[in-house]
């Protein structure tokens, strides 16, 4: 099989991944995380960890069409247990939500590798957080109130932050909607300890937020909020940056980069490094077009200013980190969107129905559990397709592929190794013919760049 590849590296690859998931989902590995975290208490009981866990994870992938009673059917189906669906709505708590968050935290740190052309030997902690929303049953509104209006009164918003330095999870925590990521940024503050790297989205980011974040001895690498003032220090005398200005004169003098220290906000006028990247025109147009359509359907207009920060890309950072490598150590943040847009667009996270509050939350974990486990084998395929043959693989038709042969993988698992192996061997076979990307719109099309820092 693909001998004709020079799939060597591949298929090493893919015996190690193969090793990690399958020691990662073991029967007695599942056990015992479930005794550790409270989930069963006792020898002998009649639903052990691993059988809940392994029903859930491979049963009907649309929990909003997932019944207790078909729950019940399965647990008969898999394991030959007898159990009513009143029984199986007990099993719902605290400490089975404990429980699977322990098993996702292993599995997270199975999926993201360090194969990043970024050097975090200066850092003790490099920080990536986001954070991602959906709508919920009315029902569930005294845990996870939502904006109210037109909007559903529940919805969940949930905080995901990762140490790519550490490997380690940081926060993947449930909020209510009403929690905005400033609030949330306010509220863990005390968390961040000096000679940590703080990369976050422009919703955590208030220029008070970044002067705490250097009085803890941190570094912040951030966007430039749009609407913020910066300024030139001359003479003892603040002079303000015409963008519109700055935007022709590197246009004219082609100038691609600049790297200079200046001072932002109207009031605070806190002290910073900036570094603006001018884009090429074409993507500058396309970011036009999108805020004019914008513009014109909330009836406002698009200031000079703003209007020329569009054609830059424009970083603040209080690190030493040179220029050329700043843009690609922030996107290292949409490892996380790219992550969400996985767990909504297949994993389905947010088509959820009526049902008690630990039952959702437990059955989304599940679901981010199969999610980042099917990602790792994903991120191979692509990486080796690209790389090797120049073969652009959509992740979008991989994981498709990966659900519908939700329950062959659940069978190769069952197995051992040599099945798990030959499992994620045929996927890869079947790639350039059954994945290849078409770039159709509406499809989700990610850069090979970023995929491989993932």
């Amino acid at each position: 099989m693909l001998t004709d590849m020079g799939t060597l590296n591949l298929k090493l690859n893919a015996q190690n991944l193969s090793a990690e998931i399958t020691n990662l989902l073991t029967e007695e590995s599942i056990n015992q995380l479930a005794k550790e975290t409270g989930f069963v208490s006792r020898e002998g009981g009649k639903l052990n960890g691993h059988e809940f866990l392994d029903t859930l994870l491979f049963t009907n992938f649309n929990h909003k069409e997932l019944s207790l009673n078909d729950i019940s059917a399965q647990l008969f189906i898999k394991h030959n247990i007898e159990i009513s669906k009143q029984s199986i709505d007990e099993r719902f708590t605290e400490k089975t939500v404990t429980f699977f968050q322990a098993v996702i935290e292993k599995a997270i740190n199975l999926s993201i590798d360090q194969d990043i052309e970024v050097d975090f030997t200066a850092y003790d902690k490099v920080q990536i957080k986001d954070s991602t929303s959906f709508q919920l049953p009315e029902n569930m509104k005294y845990k996870f109130p939502g904006s109210g209006g037109s909007a559903s009164s529940a919805s969940i918003r949930i905080q995901f932050e990762y140490d790519l330095k550490n490997r380690k999870i940081l926060d993947l925590s449930f909020h209510a909607f009403t929690t905005q990521d400033m609030t949330n940024a306010k509220d863990t503050i005390e968390d961040i300890n000096p000679n940590e790297l703080i990369i976050r989205d422009l919703g955590y980011i208030k220029i008070d937020y970044l002067r705490q974040i250097e009085d803890r001895g941190a570094f912040y690498l951030n966007r430039l909020q749009s609407g913020t003032k910066v300024y030139d220090l001359k003479d003892e005398t603040f002079v303000e940056i015409d963008f519109g200005k700055l935007f022709k004169q590197m246009k004219i003098n082609n100038i691609v980069r600049l790297d200079k220290l200046v001072y932002i906000g109207a009031n605070e006028k806190f002290k910073t490094r900036i570094i603006i990247e001018r884009l090429p025109d074409k993507e500058y147009q396309e970011r036009q077009r999108k805020a004019n359509a914008k513009a014109k359907k909330n009836g406002t207009k698009i200031s000079k200013d703003n209007k020329a920060k569009m054609g830059m890309n424009i970083f603040v950072t209080n690190t030493d980190i040179t220029a050329n490598k700043v843009r690609p150590l922030y996107t290292l943040r949409w490892q996380i969107e790219l992550m969400f847009k996985i767990w909504k667009s297949i994993g389905e996270i947010d088509k959820v129905k009526k049902m008690k509050v630990l039952r959702f939350v437990a059955s989304l974990l599940t679901k981010l559990i199969w999610v980042v486990i099917n990602w790792h084998i994903m991120r191979q395929i692509v990486i080796y397709f690209f790389n090797e043959h120049g073969i652009e693989i959509s992740p979008y038709k991989l994981f498709k592929t990966l659900k519908g042969s939700m329950n062959k993988f659940r069978e190769a698992l069952k197995n051992g190794l040599t099945d798990l192996i030959s499992f994620i061997d045929s996927i890869v076979e079947m790639s350039p013919r059954n994945h290849r990307s078409e770039k159709k719109s509406g499809m989700l099309t990610w850069s090979y760049d970023v995929l491989r820092m993932f």
